[in-house]
């Protein structure tokens, strides 16, 4: 967390707040009802309804899960598949689990109201009533944490090198606070022979001066808190939701860059530039479609490091083994490189991807980079790639898209289903795709 994002998204809510000439408590609203149904929303939850459920598999070998609200109903499945089951196989057999769950507003148990039979539009209404005081307060945490800390009791964010350094810093905080409202006490305190008291602010207006154009605002003694303490209000999540929500770059999803750009950018890579291949395998594999992009440990190391030269690829992603699995670690380019500069470092034939585990402190396998959905807007990754990530996940599943459908069907003329990389190149192709436009 940083003064920088603060900053930003605080000037953005202001240029927000003036464009559409509305209060901070309407900016909170629309910003609640944009991200109602987004899992990181405090203000949308969901209540689980536990059940049973049993494990099974039918002649194909497909996974099946019989799901049961009463556990006498799923034991006698169990006992019916699995009649000599062990104790300790049994708990992986049949568990329970949640069977449902019910859509709720409200940022506590207490405070819940279920969403159940609601149409979108009323259950959003709902959401935003219940979350819209939780963003006023981060907004003026935000402002707080800009401000100096005299005036608002809030520690900035310091690092004292010793703990008496750290009290007396606490210390001198407390009574600057106290002496900033002992200035407010005496400015509002009247005193006469019958009784000391503080002018209310009809009183204390009448008898200010002001400045032309100057907005007089009462000192309200009691929110003067004269007990420093830390800034609680704001989370990193918050952060990034409002930072997104402000971003002038909405409109554009991931998906439909990486689908734009993949004509241009498949012939640096002699990739088919009509059709842009899942980087973990097809959702269903053919002997004409190979894994040009995209290992696994058990890959061959040499064709891989071959591939990356002259393919022009900075990075490889490295998967499980199974088709459409997850991204388990990212290979650099440079770091190969590195290896193979040393003269003690033998390629063999047969070595394999899982031999880069062996060399260096932590080994050549860095961890995965982050994964989003390729329905999400490319600003979002754009801020990842700003901050020292070097490549993005991108999952796209089509029977779970959250863009417009005709955005979807040009999508799904280009990209496969499952997964894929993006890179700086991408956005880059993409901006200069648009402005040959």
């Amino acid at each position: 967390m940083t003064k920088e994002l603060l900053a930003r998204i605080n000037q953005g809510i202001n240029e927000y707040t003036s464009n559409n000439n509305c209060t901070i408590e309407q900016f909170a609203k629309d910003f609640v009802r944009k991200n109602a149904f987004n899992p990181g929303n405090n203000a949308f939850s969901f209540v689980e309804e536990m059940g049973w459920k049993v494990i099974d598999r039918d002649f194909l070998g497909d996974i099946i899960i019989h799901e049961f609200k009463e556990y006498d109903d799923a034991m006698e499945r169990f006992t019916e598949l699995y009649p000599n089951a062990s104790k300790e196989t049994a708990e992986f057999l049949i568990y329970e689990a949640p069977i449902d769950v019910i859509p709720n507003a409200g940022a506590t148990s207490k405070t819940y109201v279920s969403l159940s039979g609601l149409s979108d539009a009323d259950a959003a209404s709902e959401i935003v009533e219940a979350g819209y005081k939780l963003i006023v307060k981060t907004i003026t945490d935000i402002r707080n944490t800009l401000k100096d800390e005299s005036e608002t009791g809030y520690y900035n964010s310091v690092n004292p090198p010793t703990m008496s350094e750290a009290i007396s810093k606490r210390m001198s905080l407390q009574k600057s606070l106290e002496a900033r409202r002992a200035e407010y006490v005496f400015e509002l305190l009247r005193e006469s022979s019958d009784e000391d008291y503080l002018m209310n602010e009809k009183e204390w207006k009448e008898g200010k001066m002001a400045a032309s154009g100057e907005k007089l605002v009462y000192p309200n003694l009691k929110k003067m808190n004269v007990n420093p303490r830390p800034q609680s209000g704001i989370t990193y999540p918050n952060l990034l939701a409002l930072d997104r929500f402000l971003s002038t770059e909405l409109g554009t999803t991931v998906g439909l860059v990486l689908a734009k750009v993949h004509p241009i950018l498949a012939g640096s890579f002699g990739a088919n530039p009509a059709v842009r291949e899942s980087i973990s395998g097809s959702v269903v594999q053919s002997e004409d479609v190979p894994f040009n992009f995209g290992k696994h440990l058990g890959s061959n190391l040499l064709e891989m490091i071959h591939e990356m030269a002259h393919k022009g690829f900075d990075f490889q992603p490295i998967f499980d083994s199974k088709i459409g699995g997850n991204c388990i670690g990212l290979v650099r380019l440079s770091d190969v490189a590195n290896l193979m500069s040393n003269e003690s470092f033998e390629l063999r034939k047969d070595s394999t991807v899982a031999d880069l585990e062996n060399y260096g402190p932590e080994g050549l396998i860095l961890p995965p980079p982050p994964q989003i959905d390729a329905s999400v807007d490319i600003s979002i990754a754009g801020n990842m790639l700003n901050h020292g990530i070097e490549a993005v996940i991108v999952k796209f599943d089509p029977e779970h898209w959250f863009g417009s459908n005709a955005e979807l069907d040009l999508i799904k003329q280009t990209i496969q289903p499952g997964y894929h990389i993006l890179t700086p190149h991408d956005i880059i192709a993409y901006r200069l795709l648009g402005l040959r436009e």
